[in-house]
C-alpha cells in the first residue's frame, strides 16, 4: 500500500523561446509575409545553483532535511551513499562546486530528498525542467509514502507479520489517519516552497492511497531474496517510462529495491478478497471501510493502469487469481521456484509496461509525459516519439538501441 501526492511549481518570468527558421520561413520573409518563430515555451532564467538553494530551503522549511540524489541532465551531483541523515546542506555544497559545469544551461534538475516521521516513510521528488510550455509549471513535485507498520519488522517472522498486519488493516483508522498526516506535510511542503519561491505559485494535490497489483517479476524477486527484507536505495534510479509519469506516480519504486512493498501489496489485497477469520473481518470489508471514512483507496496495476477502488474488488476478484496462492506460501522457508511464482496468473502480468516482466523498469529515458497512456509511450520498439536527448538520464545508449544513440552521442 502506498500514499502518493503529485504537486506544480509555476515560476514567473522566463525567456521566450523561439525556433529557428527553416527554408519555407525564409522564402515567407522574403516575400513579406509575417513569419512567427515562436514556440510558446518559456527558459528558465534562474541558474541551477539558485533553484537548488530555492528547494533545499523550501523543504528545510517543511521540517526536511534528508538528501538522497541530485542530478542536473546527465551529471550526478550528490548521491547519499553513506545513509547520512541530516545532509541537505550536503548536497548544496556538492552544487556549488559543481555549478560551473552548466553556464551554458541545463535541460533537467533533479532533487530527492526524505523524510520519516509520525510513521511515515516519505520521497520527495522535484523535478525542474529549464524549458517548458507556458501554460505549464517549470517544477514538478512527486512524494511517494510507506506507512511502517505494515511492514514486517526487523526480526519479526513472516507468519507473525501476516497475522499482525491483517489485525492492524481491521482498523478502521489507519487508512485514514495516514492520509491525514501525509496531508499534512504535503501542506507544510506547499507553504515552505512558496515561502521560498515567493513569486511563483505551489500547489501541492491532496494524497491519494493506492494498493498496487504486483507484476511477477516483482512476486518472483520476492521469494528469490531472504537476505535482505529492507528496503534500499537503488545504486542507479530506475526510472519508469516516460507514459507512466501522471496523477498516480510513486517516486518510491524509482529509487528504492523494494521486496518487501511487495509483500504488502500483496498482503492488503489478500486481506481485502480473503482474510483469515483470525483477523476479524470478512471479505469486501476494509475497501468499504476505508471507503467510509473519507480515504477511498485506489486499485492498480502495476503497469500504472486502474483496475478499480477497493470498494468494488468483490466485483473484480477474477483479476487477483494468484495473489491467495502466493500468500499462503511459507516466506521464512527457502527460495521458492519459479513453478510457486508461477501461481501467480502469469499470463496477466507479461505486458511491458512499468514493472514489467520484459524489464520496463530498466528504460531511463524519463520524463514527465501526463498526456495520456498510448501505446507509443510505452513500447519504445515501436514508436518512441518524445525527444531522448531532453530527457535521457544515465546512459541512454545502453537502453534505447534504435537512434536514441545518436540523441545521446555527447552524453
Amino acid at each position: 500500500m502506498r500514499l502518493t501526492a503529485q504537486g506544480r511549481v509555476h515560476l514567473t518570468g522566463g525567456e521566450e523561446v523561439f525556433r529557428e527558421p527553416g527554408m519555407w520561413d525564409k522564402v515567407k520573409f522574403f516575400f513579406g509575409s509575417d513569419v512567427d518563430l515562436r514556440t510558446g515555451e518559456l527558459k528558465l532564467t534562474r541558474d541551477v545553483l539558485r533553484l537548488t538553494e530555492q528547494v533545499q530551503k523550501g523543504l528545510l522549511a517543511a521540517g526536511i532535511d534528508n538528501a538522497v540524489s541530485l542530478v542536473v541532465d546527465t551529471d550526478v551531483i550528490y548521491q547519499d551513499t553513506a545513509g547520512r541523515k541530516a545532509d541537505a546542506d550536503l548536497l548544496v555544497d556538492a552544487m556549488r562546486r559543481a555549478h560551473g559545469r552548466f553556464n551554458d544551461g541545463f535541460d533537467t534538475l533533479r532533487a530527492v530528498f526524505e523524510h520519516e516521521g509520525n510513521g511515515l516513510h516519505t520521497l520527495i521528488e522535484v523535478t525542474v525542467r529549464a524549458k517548458h510550455k507556458s501554460e505549464e509549471p517549470a517544477a514538478t513535485l512527486a512524494m511517494g509514502g510507506r506507512i511502517l507498520e505494515l511492514r514486517p519488522t526487523e526480526g519479526e517472522g513472516m507468519e507473525a507479520a501476516k497475522e499482525r498486519i491483517g489485525k492492524r488493516l481491521g482498523d478502521a483508522q489507519l487508512v485514514p489517519t495516514y492520509k491525514a498526516l501525509l496531508g499534512d506535510l504535503c501542506t507544510r511542503v506547499q507553504d515552505g516552497l512558496q515561502r521560498h519561491f515567493p513569486k511563483g505559485r505551489v500547489e501541492v494535490d491532496p494524497p491519494e492511497l493506492q494498493v498496487v497489483k504486483p507484476s511477477r517479476d516483482e512476486v518472483r524477486d520476492l521469494g528469490a531474496d531472504r537476505a535482505s527484507r529492507a528496503a534500499a536505495l537503488r545504486a542507479t534510479p530506475n526510472y519508469p517510462r516516460a507514459g507512466y509519469y501522471g496523477p498516480h506516480y510513486d517516486p518510491w519504486g524509482t529509487y528504492y529495491r523494494d521486496p518487501m512493498d511487495t509483500f504488502v501489496n500483496l498482503m492488503v489485497l489478500d486481506a481485502m478478497l480473503s482474510p483469515r477469520s483470525s483477523w476479524g473481518y470478512g471479505a469486501g470489508h476494509l475497501g468499504s471501510s476505508w471507503s467510509h471514512y473519507g480515504a477511498p483507496v485506489h486499485v492498480m496495476n502495476y503497469n500504472g493502469a486502474p483496475i478499480c477502488d477497493a470498494d468494488q474488488m468483490l466485483s473484480y476478484s477474477d483479476q487477483f487469481s494468484g495473489v491467495h496462492d502466493v500468500m499462503d506460501l511459507d516466506f521464512d522457508a527457502a527460495v521458492w521456484d519459479d513453478d510457486a511464482a508461477g501461481l501467480y496468473a502469469p499470463e496477466e502480468t507479461s505486458w511491458a509496461g512499468y514493472g514489467g516482466d520484459s524489464g520496463g523498469t530498466d528504460f531511463d529515458c524519463a520524463g514527465y509525459d501526463s498526456g495520456g497512456s498510448d501505446a507509443s509511450s510505452w513500447d519504445c520498439s515501436s514508436d518512441c516519439s518524445w525527444d531522448c536527448s531532453s530527457d535521457c538520464s544515465w546512459d541512454c545508449s545502453s537502453d534505447c538501441s534504435w537512434d536514441c544513440s545518436s540523441d545521446c552521442s555527447d552524453w
